[in-house]
């Protein structure tokens, strides 16, 4: 449908650089434009769609900034001598993004002409140029500056896995409780998967709390919590594969002395002899420490490497809870991480069950699971010795493999520079918000394909709440504001000045009941 004239919002002009495949600038003569903003421009093609980078203001009178000085400097306003109002304009710069027809989208590779028209761009053709999915897309929020919600393809947002990045306070973890309320809403019929989420700092444990408040919506039907301090790893469930990711520093001989110990224990399990835990597999490579010449120091050092493991108090005779229970189509598994001190037992708990997951899946036995995992520069980092990062290659693996399995990943972090460049690669969409740190933008540039210079700049300018799409979901850069939540708040949120009064008033409280005792 060709453009209405009151859409109309200026005309494309001959600048230097423009009009040209890679930008277009047109003077604006109705209304007011805004960075982000789509257009589109009439061509012989079909229709240019392109989002405004830049919004410059000019006036002919103010150009030489030696002219003003001299003559303000006489005591004389240049208000007051010259027109000056009737001479400034904007001038508007557009980043074109490709040339869309009721059949396809393709690159731009010719400019249009010079006193061409643009308009702002229609709704309808915004959600056909992007792909948005209006009946079955997940709703993250809606556009600034167009009436359009931003509903995504599960496929497209989640298989070929999905990154959120953004400084401390832009928004992540409201961010994420939307994209789990859009999870748990999903109808069977629209295709339903089941959700980890690996928690850091208990921000989605509210999701597994009764609500009872009106105002938000109740999801503890759907959650299952999984407090980190009370799991339990079945060490009959471990391989020697899983027992080298644990123990990244075991040598090729204590993998085949610890197999046989293993292959043994497995043996007497079948005869009926019952499950087994690592003091089990630590006697049985005890007792062939006299029977084997030569191999003391190899079953010695591995007996260190299982009692590090013990110390843990994180192992036992069957897994608890089982994961299998857990993870179902539509429900929400949160592995509350909060109460752990220790980063090397949170890498081997995060470690473990993002392999069992992802063997899990590939066996059949559990649905299409997506794991969103906080903090992920602390379990995939860039630069760290295997000891520290148990969890890293698994993730490697999940980002390079998962898509064919139906394991698919969402990595949240604040110092994306600091997250690992190979997993990070792998991620096909970036959802971006507020991002002030140059290290982490040339980081995110980098890696992000399609992120102009210019939309890269943008992302220091950004409030909170507000993001910018990029990659698979979407056939653009896509800049829009968060929606609002319907899950009752996390504990964690708040201002300071309400944890300071909220101190103040249960020491009182503690204080009176001290003395009312006595």
């Amino acid at each position: 449908m060709p453009p209405s004239p009151e859409t109309e919002l200026g005309t494309i002009v001959s600048t230097p650089e423009s009009p040209s495949p890679s930008r277009v600038d047109f003077v604006v003569l109705k209304g007011k434009v805004h960075q982000g903003q789509f257009v589109e421009i009439p061509f012989s093609e079909g229709t240019l769609i392109g989002m405004i980078t830049n919004v410059l203001k000019t006036n002919k009178y103010f150009e030489r900034a030696d002219a003003v000085k001299e003559f303000e400097a006489q005591g004389t306003k240049l208000f007051e001598q010259f027109p000056v109002n009737d001479w400034e304009y904007m001038l508007a710069q557009v980043n074109p993004l490709g040339v869309f027809t009721q059949t396809n989208i393709k690159r731009t590779t010719f400019p249009p002409s010079p006193g061409t028209k643009v308009y702002n761009a229609q709704p309808e053709n915004i959600v056909l140029f992007l792909g948005l999915d209006e009946e079955k897309g997940i709703e993250l929020g809606e556009m600034e500056f167009h009436p359009v919600k931003i509903k995504i393809n599960l496929s497209r947002l989640l298989q070929k896995h999905l990154s959120i990045l953004a400084q401390s306070g832009a928004g992540k973890s409201w961010t994420v409780s939307c994209l789990l309320e859009e999870l748990l809403e999903r109808k069977k019929e629209n295709g339903r998967i089941a959700i980890v989420v690996f928690d850091v700092h208990g921000e989605y444990t509210n999701f597994a709390e009764p609500c009872t408040d009106k105002k938000f919506v109740d999801y503890s039907g759907k959650t299952r919590l999984i407090r980190a301090r009370d799991l339990k790893i079945g060490v009959p469930k471990l391989n020697v594969g899983m027992f080298a990711m644990l123990l990244p520093n075991v040598s090729p001989a204590q993998k085949r002395e610890l197999g046989k110990a293993i292959d043994a224990l497995q043996s007497k399990m079948k005869d009926g002899l019952g499950p087994y835990d690592l003091q089990d597999i630590k006697s049985e490579l005890m007792s062939e420490l006299g029977n084997k010449e030569g191999k003391e120091s190899v079953i010695t050092t591995l007996l260190g490497w299982l009692n590090e493991l013990e110390g843990m108090r994180l192992f036992g005779k069957a897994d608890n809870p089982s994961l299998l229970d857990l993870v179902q189509p539509g429900i929400l598994t949160v592995v509350d991480l909060s109460d752990i001190i220790y980063q090397r037992k949170k890498q081997v708990i995060v470690g473990y069950l993002a392999q069992r997951l992802f063997n899990e899946r590939k066996d059949g036995a559990i649905p299409p699971t997506t794991i969103i995992l906080e903090e992920a520069h602390n379990f995939i980092p860039e630069k760290t010795s295997k000891h520290e990062a148990t969890a890293k290659y698994i993730f490697r693996t999940i980002a390079r493999e998962g898509r064919k399995f139906g394991v698919s990943l969402c990595l949240i972090s604040q110092r994306p520079v600091q997250l690992d460049t190979t997993t990070l690669s792998q991620c096909n969409t970036q959802l971006l918000l507020r991002i002030t740190n140059p290290y982490d933008i040339k980081h995110i540039g980098e890696s992000a394909e399609g992120l102009s210079s210019e939309s890269l700049t943008m992302l220091t300018s950004l409030k909170v709440g507000e993001g910018v799409l990029v990659g698979e979901a979407v056939n653009a850069p896509t800049f829009f504001k968060i929606r609002m939540r319907k899950s009752q708040p996390s504990r964690h949120e708040g201002s300071l000045e309400k944890a300071g009064i909220e101190y103040e008033e249960n020491q009182t409280k503690n204080r009176k009941e001290t003395e009312d005792l006595l």
